[in-house]
């Protein structure tokens, strides 16, 4: 009923991609395209093999797909649909759908197995999965991949018979549930590290305070259940490994750095705490969106307000709870550090805050945007929240009939959904130029004019159906290529623009007219050849200039 529900809510918020499944991605063409792209990739990789790491973009350029989270735990989307741009989106729409339907179910999972009553749990649900800030990442499927945080989280509770109202107690171990927990959390690594990072350094911190009381009640625990952490830690360990072997070789190959000139840019303001994004329909043009559009460059990661409904009962979860309270002032402290540590360096600089994370854990140098941490800070909350609301209707439910205790307590889960009610921009992929496909069968890598961050996202779509090379790219980092041949192209055709060309072994230049209208590109039309060793030829829809 759980699954049924939260699918009836995903399917409900995102209703334009569900109408149009195959040709209609929410927010713009950016990201959500390059994401299509990676989930295409790995069903090219499944039935045809090669180096799954070393993508047809930025000329093929080695491992350049690990230049981003890699959504490898999506594999098994591969197995839906074809080949080709529709499908391709139509994959991306469906693991878009199940990652939030995952994130309802884990967090109501999670309250639940930590001692909520369903109504605790039915608010941690909505929270986990549409939090006001998650409405500004909606065109980030690594980052609202977050369902198995919380499902690890409950199978490792569960697993280990660990309650907020009542502690450890070894004799309602599940060993079983135990290696799950550590498998979910392999699973959640392979989504990517942008959220992976951060919670394996949560699992370790939980996995050394798990060893601890262990110890310390080691005459009660089952040699199974040993066995199980054991195999389950491993296997955990193991997975982490192998994922960051490919990202160290880009490192390695790339140097790819993050500066503190671009932490501190992508640092929320404290005001983002109560910022939300204008895609939300219950806050939009009030308080809460007075600050929007003050926090340029890419706002949407500034935007971290968590919700009214989960701070008011988060509130009252201080003083009233179903928690004990040494349980409710390790979440309060959790709050506030999570929470400092996502305004980054805007809290003091970050000096003793942020930065040491930055600079002394190994891998936190390559995140640069702290306010994605605001998802430990929502988490708990919630289980702030979900103290408070089962204390609540514990309370109620001495005095009066259980079905007016389920219709007054589940009033929070229903003011937080009011404040998740999206409404999300939205974009049609353009269709494949006229003979496009016909220049994708010719061997050798191309430029597709224009180049840039995020229309180089578009290409990358129609490549999907036999992955031609593409000089064009779009992801997290860019190799020295691309930045050069999106410099030198600018000004295509010209001698510098050819040099570049010849440099990066580029024969063929292709400029698709709709494309470049009313963009600097769009005197690459009108530039004459002459003099330069190109030849030229034009359709409805496209010119290709081949190198001679």
């Amino acid at each position: 009923m759980v699954g049924i529900a939260g699918l009836v809510v995903t399917l409900g918020f995102y209703w334009r991609i569900v109408i149009d499944l195959r040709s209609t991605v929410l927010f713009d063409l950016g990201d959500p395209l390059l994401q299509a792209w990676e989930l295409a990739w790995q069903r090219h990789f499944l039935f045809n093999g090669g180096d799954f790491w070393t993508g047809n973009i930025f000329g093929g350029t080695e491992n350049n797909f690990a230049f981003t989270d890699s959504l490898l735990g999506y594999l098994p989307f591969s197995l839906i649909g074809g080949s080709g741009p529709a499908d391709a989106i139509l994959r991306y729409n469906l693991a878009f759908i199940f990652a939030a339907t995952l994130a309802f179910i884990g967090g109501y999972m999670l309250v639940r197995q930590l001692g909520g009553t369903w109504h605790a749990a039915a608010l941690g649900a909505v929270v986990f999965a549409w939090a006001p800030w998650r409405l500004a990442h909606v065109h980030h499927l690594n980052l609202l991949s977050t369902g198995g945080i919380a499902l690890a989280l409950f199978a490792l509770a569960r697993g280990h018979g660990f309650s907020l109202r009542h502690g450890f107690r070894p004799e309602l171990a599940r060993p079983g549930w135990a290696v799950a927990g550590w498998l979910i959390a392999a699973w959640q690594v392979t989504i990517g590290f942008a959220t992976g990072l951060p919670f394996v350094y949560v699992l370790g911190v939980i996995g050394v305070a798990l060893l601890v009381v262990m110890l310390r009640k080691r005459k009660q625990i089952s040699r199974r259940l040993w066995i199980a952490d054991g195999v389950g830690a491993v296997a955990f360990l193991t997975v982490t490994l192998l994922m960051t072997l490919p990202y160290l070789r880009v490192v390695e190959l790339y140097q790819f750095t993050r500066t503190l000139g671009e932490l501190q840019t992508y640092s929320p303001p404290p005001q983002g705490l109560i910022t939300t994004s204008h895609f939300s329909w219950l806050w939009s043009d009030t308080a809460f969106t007075a600050w929007t559009w003050d926090m340029e460059p890419a706002p949407w990661e500034k935007w971290i307000f968590p919700g009214l409904v989960l701070l008011v009962f988060a509130a009252i979860g201080l003083a009233f709870s179903a928690w004990p309270r040494k349980v409710r002032l390790v979440l309060a402290s959790g709050v506030v550090v999570s929470a400092i540590l996502a305004l980054g360096t805007s809290f003091f600089h970050g000096t003793f805050t942020y930065l040491l994370l930055w600079k002394f854990l190994p891998g936190w140098d390559a995140l640069r945007t702290p306010g994605r941490l605001i998802l430990w800070t929502t988490l708990l909350l919630l289980l702030l929240a979900a103290g408070a609301v089962t204390k609540l209707a514990q309370s109620l439910a001495r005095k009066h009939k259980q079905r007016l205790v389920a219709l007054v307590m589940i009033l929070p889960a229903v003011g937080a959904l009011a404040e998740a009610v999206p409404v999300f921009p939205y974009a049609h992929p353009p269709a494949m130029p006229e003979g496009l496909q016909q220049e994708f069968e010719k061997p050798g890598p191309v430029v597709i004019l224009p180049m840039d961050l995020t229309g180089d996202s578009i290409p990358m779509l129609w490549s999907t159906k036999d992955f031609p090379i593409l000089a064009n790219g779009n992801t997290g980092n860019y190799p020295k290529n691309w930045t050069e041949l999106t410099a030198a192209t600018k000004a295509f055709p010209s001698s510098r623009s050819i040099e570049a060309l010849e440099k990066h072994n580029v024969r063929r230049v292709i400029v698709v007219k709709s494309l470049v209208e009313k963009t600097p590109y769009a005197r690459s039309l009108i530039r004459s050849v002459d003099g330069l060793p190109l030849t030229k030829t034009e359709t409805r829809d496209i010119v290709v200039f081949t190198l001679r």
